[in-house]
């Protein structure tokens, strides 16, 4: 029996969606709560107002977004920062630290369907 695969809206904020619209961005961070922590291997996502389906290809959890930028090479999740310190930064211009240790964060990867 196979698994039903979910299609899910996301928003991303520039430049990040066009990041991801250019392939430079194939990781989404996000707090490992509500639809992201239901997120599954093989689901799809339809982020924002790009007109491409991206499927989900892995997905990791971490404790911090500054493990996750690590782990997952910030190259890849916040492109227009110089290191990992500064692509962690970008995540607390969302979400509070207490937030990040209280559900802990998801590295969802993506590439496009």
């Amino acid at each position: 029996m196979s698994k039903v695969q979910n299609i899910l809206e996301i928003n991303v904020q520039e430049p990040y969606l066009s990041f991801i619209r250019d392939g430079v961005k194939t990781v989404e961070g996000r707090l490992n709560k509500g639809k992201f922590k239901e997120i599954q291997v093989g689901d799809v996502l339809i982020i924002g107002s790009i007109e491409k389906k991206y499927k989900v290809v892995g997905k990791n959890i971490y404790n911090t977004f500054l493990e996750m930028v690590i782990e997952e090479g910030f190259e890849k999740v916040i492109p227009d920062k110089q290191n990992p310190t500064e692509a962690a930064q970008v995540y607390y211009k969302f979400f509070t630290k207490q937030q990040e240790e209280e559900f802990g964060v998801v590295a969802i990867l993506i590439t496009e369907v």
